[in-house]
């Protein structure tokens, strides 16, 4: 049976790779993503930074296991949900991990 949702909703761990000297770490963030549908989805232009931005804004609901350089944790609000979007190789995880939660494997690994 499938269940229409009015609001559907999904989470999932989001891996990262952070970019360090020498190379990169891998963290990983819990991410809920509400789902847009299409008519929403045609208005934003991922194909530039500011749409892709515009469009994870729109798209995140939270953000969890999140903690600052002495490994304490952060509360997620605006300012901090806004940030991690900023950071170029979290926005491009972010968007595999909405693409992945709807269509596995739509992007490649």
């Amino acid at each position: 049976m499938f269940k229409i949702t009015k609001n559907p909703t999904f989470t999932h761990t989001v891996p990262v790779r952070v970019p360090v000297d020498g190379g990169f770490e891998n963290e990983s963030m819990k991410v809920k993503f509400k789902l847009l549908d299409d008519d929403v989805m045609a208005t934003y232009n991922t194909s530039t930074m500011q749409g892709q931005k515009d469009f994870l804004d729109a798209a995140i609901v939270s953000i969890s296991d999140l903690v600052d350089a002495e490994n304490k944790p952060v509360d997620f609000n605006d300012k901090i949900k806004k940030q991690i979007i900023g950071l170029p190789y979290a926005r491009n995880a972010l968007l595999k991990g909405y693409t992945d939660g709807i269509v596995p494997g739509l992007l490649g690994n």
